[in-house]
């Protein structure tokens, strides 16, 4: 991976596939992610994983390496994905809608619906080709390409019209990406526009995964695993792959070899025992796994150790449930913070109203 004359940059903060493969940056190589899915062959693909753990870095190289639109790029030249013979029939071979529901965040129902068709237009306008194109029903491209406001059933069912256009257009059912799938609904916690928010969600969720005829595959991203019965209410062709799960476990993360080949690249492999110490800190499925936000600081501040993870965001809801805790819970947390252990169930899902 090193470059010609001199090291590859530290993508601390960037989480585009093509910035760094074009951009001269190190790239830790999760490209069989691609050959995992089109293998597993599911329908729904849901990745949930803490934040900074290369979520949204993973679907933009999804999205890179599916996307017709970037058809002969060198992007995976020298990429484990091209060790899989089985994929090639796939690449840069389907329209890729891809939504990001990070800024649906607003006080009022007004707020957030003016995000939403934000959010939707941009997506549309990625698509403008289709307004004249002769292959679509005309009455789609009339209602949706119009220069008026959505309405909310309009937008509900905007992303699975969407794919009824590109089917039409292309011939192939496209790929839908979404990243931060729970962003909105964490955002609403405890506010007043939780249950609108929630029941537009589970409805939009719902057209676009459930009752889409005319998807190829979807993947989505999110730090929580939110209960079906919440978000994905009769969803069966869903593959959750969660922190417990094995199958995917080393794709989101830095594992240890990756860790030891980053400190001696940039040329202090001796500080990989100071690097474990601070940061091999996650099991996933059967892997120990490295946090990437931590691993990129520490080697860009000179492998000065620090906690880089804490404050890259809002803890609404932990802050929440610790202020009503009852004397058991903050027993349990007194004897973590003494170095004691706690055994505790799990639930690999949860609703928010429990």
């Amino acid at each position: 991976m090193k470059g010609e004359g001199r090291l590859l940059a530290i993508p601390s903060g960037v989480d585009d596939f093509r910035e760094i493969r074009e951009g001269g940056y190190y790239f830790v190589d999760k490209s069989e992610l691609v050959s995992d899915i089109v293998n597993d062959r599911s329908e729904v693909f849901l990745f949930t994983r803490p934040r900074r753990f290369g979520k949204s870095l993973n679907l933009s190289m999804i999205d890179a390496f599916f996307n017709l639109e970037y058809k002969g790029n060198r992007w995976f030249d020298g990429l484990k994905v091209n060790s899989h013979p089985e994929v090639e029939e796939h690449r840069n071979a389907y329209p890729v809608i891809r939504l990001c529901m990070k800024d649906l965040v607003a006080d009022d129902v007004e707020g957030f619906n003016g995000r939403l068709k934000l959010m939707l237009k941009s997506v549309y306008r990625g698509f403008k080709y289709l307004r004249d194109s002769d292959l679509v029903d005309e009455d789609l491209r009339r209602e949706y390409f119009s220069a008026g406001d959505l309405s909310d059933m309009q937008m509900e069912r905007s992303v699975i019209s969407l794919c009824q256009m590109l089917e039409q257009h292309h011939g192939v059912k496209p790929i839908v990406l979404i990243d931060e799938y729970d962003n909105p609904i964490n955002n609403a916690f405890n506010k007043d526009t939780y249950d609108y928010v929630v029941g537009f969600i589970r409805e939009f969720y719902s057209l676009v995964l459930k009752s889409n005829p005319h998807m190829s595959f979807a993947v989505v991203t999110g730090v929580m695993q939110i209960a079906k019965e919440s978000i994905f209410s009769g969803l069966n062709n869903l593959r959750v792959d969660n922190v417990f799960s094995k199958k995917f476990d080393e794709r989101y993360g830095f594992t240890e070899p990756e860790v030891k080949d980053l400190c001696a690249y940039y040329g202090h492999p001796e500080k990989f025992e100071e690097a474990k110490e601070w940061y091999d800190g996650y099991r996933f499925g059967n892997a120990d796994i490295y946090n990437p936000w931590s691993i990129l600081n520490y080697v860009s501040e000179g492998f000065e150790p620090a906690p880089y993870w804490a404050n890259t965001s809002g803890n609404d809801i932990l802050e929440d449930l610790l202020l009503h805790a009852d004397d058991g819970v903050l027993k349990d947390l007194g004897t973590l913070g003494s170095g004691g252990s706690v055994i505790h169930g799990i639930s690999a899902s949860l609703t928010f109203d429990d």
